[in-house]
């Protein structure tokens, strides 16, 4: 049945049954994390239809293509040379006269598996109050920052390896949160290190392509601890190899959201998992944003939101050399700036306006 508790679904809940070809009548997945949808579905398709009769017994149709009238039809007719065939209508909110379907829902096909899949569904409207109850499936929803280091762990344990938490928070810092973009790169990972049962911190900084030195994780650590001189050089390097200033802006504007968030939580007696589940970052980095609020006060971290959106309207608004922008904004939020030289910044800007 759908899950009709807020707990937060996962591929693992629904494998087994599918691998014991313990298929559901009916299916019904929605939610922005389609890598995960996309996971289960091959599952589906895998098990519930013979190889050899796909092209009598899979039936991929679109939302915009079909109505509910198509779909109770396609779904009623019977298997050719095999127990089970398997329909799945992607874009499901885009079917007309959706409302249709209610009846089948009611007595579906044993020898159908229907998948339905959407994106944002409106669940007040027929027939997903319905659908809700008479499917297996849910919402897979986008992961927390924090949830991705974990799920990256248990991926690899999925091929008898392992990767360490180190390992697993660069790797989210380099690639972010599409899981698509981190399963291939754990890929190369597990092809990279070859005999070997661990991934760690090295293995990542030479797969991945990119030197632990120069990311916005290395960044934000030195601007946490008001490195300027080793943050500037990490922001050239990294606007060297094509990472765009904006980019960049908004990675720091992440850190200091974080540090915020934490300004105000730390008074009140919070564990470190605590801490870390209310700001959504893995408990591996907790300690090192504590540290760094002991650099930052509350007005400094008000200061600092200040100067990003500065520099983020410079950025778009002017022809002035990026490079400064950057510079100055390191200077401005360590708050090691020369009021001279940023007034003089400032001029320049005016000047090309």
């Amino acid at each position: 049945m759908a899950k009709g508790s807020k707990e937060k679904l996962s591929v693992e809940m629904f494998l087994p049954s599918i691998k014991r070809k313990e298929l559901a009548p009916v299916y019904f997945f929605y939610g922005e994390e389609d890598f995960l949808i996309d996971e289960i579905v091959d599952a589906i398709i895998t098990e519930g239809v013979d190889a050899g009769t796909k092209g009598f017994n899979l039936d991929i149709v679109h939302g915009g293509e079909v109505d509910g009238k198509d779909i109770v039809s396609i779904a009623s007719s019977f298997p050719m040379m095999a127990q089970r065939r398997v329909v799945v209508v992607k874009d499901f909110d885009r079917v007309a006269n959706k409302e249709l379907l209610e009846s089948y829902l009611e007595h579906p096909s044993s020898s159908t598996s229907l998948v339905l899949l959407a994106s944002k569904p409106d669940m007040r409207k027929r027939p997903y109050p319905f659908l809700k109850k008479s499917s297996a499936g849910g919402e897979f929803s986008r992961l927390y920052d924090n949830e991705i280091p974990p799920w990256i762990q248990r991926r690899v344990k999925l091929f008898k390896k392992s990767i360490t938490p180190e390992a697993a928070d660069l790797l989210q810092a380099y690639v972010g949160n599409s899981l698509r973009d981190v399963v291939n790169q754990i890929e190369k990972l597990l092809i990279a290190i070859g005999p070997k049962s661990t991934i760690d911190l090295q293995d990542v900084e030479a797969v991945v392509g990119v030197s632990k030195e120069f990311t916005v994780f290395e960044l934000s650590k030195m601007v946490g601890e008001k490195n300027i001189a080793r943050s500037m050089e990490i922001v050239e390097r990294m606007m060297e190899t094509g990472e765009s200033p904006q980019f960049i802006i908004v990675m720091l504007t992440r850190h200091y959201i974080i540090l915020s968030k934490l300004h105000e939580l730390r008074s009140m007696g919070k564990s470190d998992f605590e801490l870390a589940s209310a700001v959504r970052v893995s408990p591996y980095f907790v300690k090192e944003y504590l540290s760094h609020l002991r650099n930052y006060s509350a007005v400094a971290i008000e200061n600092a939101f200040l100067a990003l959106a500065r520099a983020d309207r410079e950025l778009k608004s002017s022809t002035t050399d990026a490079r400064l922008v950057m510079d100055v904004l390191l200077c401005e939020i360590m708050g090691q700036a020369s009021v001279n030289a940023v007034q003089q910044f400032r001029g320049s800007v005016k000047t090309t306006e």
